[in-house]
């Protein structure tokens, strides 16, 4: 009986063995066995790769895209997250050989790039890495995500006070970037929170009017929240002398949304006696910022409020934006805000940027009343406008950067008919 009871059980292992076998087997054969028709759905099977992937079964997310590969030889994202999954597991050379293969057909891919930085610095190849950034940030200088490697392989060079003028400068395209400020409170005395800015202005005008002289300076600094600004302007307008002062923030609620709050007073009446600005500020996909908020200007005793709206774009070298101003005016007949009589403003920006995100060169063109154009001193005067503009920026030494700006626009004022001026700026500013 017991060795009856011994053979049951040995018979018992072995139907359990070969069943197992078998289905490993029938388990290995479906994985292979992939098949893409011309209905296949493939970004739904490359979804289910990097599903694989992501739980570790590199090996079956590699069999998956080399199908469509197969199907499909320039699905170029699909070459470089094979190279991405030979990367996760140090296999290094293999990955090298998928990325290379991408960025020989296309050499500005992002993904490639980004990945073969990765496999350079995870393989301590920091001279290869520093290479294939500087490849990568010459086709997209205003990616954060390029930017902050870039200030990871600085750390790493321990080269922390060109790290934090990075991460500094991911911090102008992005406030709210949580990655960015984060990395920015390890560099303990580097962290240049501060920057000064001065800027000077001469508008030449036509009909022998005098020019007009416009002159400013501000002083921010950079907290755990956010950032507080100081501003002072001068101006002289036909012989009339005002001063102003400003104070501005931005805050961060979350890695994709901050607001931008502002302030300012004089007593000078070529500049608004007092002036309100609230904005909300959010970061979509794809490069895409969405805002909308107010400002608000009191000339004497007439207030002006302007809502405004923008979209804006960041695409490889080029940003892209397109803000308006709506400014609702009271009817003097019936005393209710018409919107008849609303004044529209837009304005549209385009930059390419070369090097850096410190260096671009812009084009503006727009129509209406902006109350941000601190040159502007009396929007209540002014009916209507047309503008263009060129604007240029470049690292100079150092730390500072020098901007360049010139802009022609054709003027409605009230006391004369279409004046033109011609306007010259100079901006330069550093952090420290």
């Amino acid at each position: 009986m017991y060795i009856k009871s011994n053979y049951l059980s040995f018979f018992i292992l072995l139907l359990l063995f070969f069943a197992d076998k078998s289905a490993i087997a029938q388990t290995k054969a479906s994985d292979t066995l992939i098949v893409i028709t011309d209905t296949t759905n493939i970004d739904a099977l490359f979804k289910r790769a990097r599903d694989y992937a992501y739980v570790g079964n590199n090996t079956q997310a590699r069999r998956i895209c080399q199908k469509i590969i197969d199907r499909n030889p320039q699905y170029y994202d699909v070459r470089t997250f094979i190279g991405r999954t030979y990367a996760w597991q140090k296999m290094y050379d293999a990955a090298r050989t998928e990325l290379s293969r991408v960025l020989i057909e296309k050499e500005n891919d992002y993904e490639a790039l980004s990945v073969m930085f990765d496999v350079e610095f995870w393989s301590e190849n920091y001279e290869v890495a520093k290479d294939y950034l500087k490849i990568a940030l010459g086709y997209y200088p205003l990616s954060e995500e390029l930017l902050l490697k870039k200030a990871n392989l600085q750390i790493k060079l321990e080269d922390k006070s060109a790290a934090a003028l990075t991460l500094r400068r991911i911090l102008d395209l992005n406030p709210g970037n949580k990655d960015a400020i984060k990395l920015m409170n390890t560099l303990e005395g580097r962290k240049l929170n501060n920057n000064f800015q001065a800027y000077y202005t001469v508008d030449q005008f036509d009909k022998n009017k005098a020019p007009q002289q416009f002159a400013g300076a501000s002083l921010g600094r950079n907290f755990s929240f956010g950032s507080l600004i100081i501003r002072a302007n001068g101006a002289n307008r036909r012989n009339t002398k005002g001063l102003q002062t400003e104070l501005e923030s931005y805050i961060n609620f979350t890695g994709k949304i901050y607001a931008n709050l502002s302030t300012g007073f004089a007593s000078d009446e070529i500049f608004p006696k007092e002036k309100f600005g609230a904005e909300l500020y959010f970061k979509l996909p794809k490069g895409f910022e969405l805002s909308g908020g107010l400002r608000y200007q009191k000339f004497g005793t007439k207030p002006s409020t302007f809502y405004t709206a923008s979209i804006g774009n960041y695409y490889k070298d080029y940003w892209f934006n397109v803000r308006t101003f709506l400014s609702p005016k009271t009817d003097s007949v019936v005393t209710t805000k018409s919107l008849k009589n609303t004044g529209v403003t837009v304005i549209a920006t385009i930059r390419n940027y070369f090097g850096d995100s410190n260096n671009y060169l812009g084009l503006k063109v727009g129509r209406g009343q902006s109350p941000d154009e601190r040159k502007n001193l009396n929007l209540a005067h002014q009916l209507l406008s047309y503008q263009g503009g060129i604007e240029l920026q470049k690292n100079a030494f150092g730390r500072w950067v020098i901007k360049a700006e010139l802009t022609y626009s054709k003027e409605d004022i009230l006391d004369t008919k279409y004046t033109q001026r011609l306007s010259t700026t100079v901006t330069v500013k550093t952090v420290f």
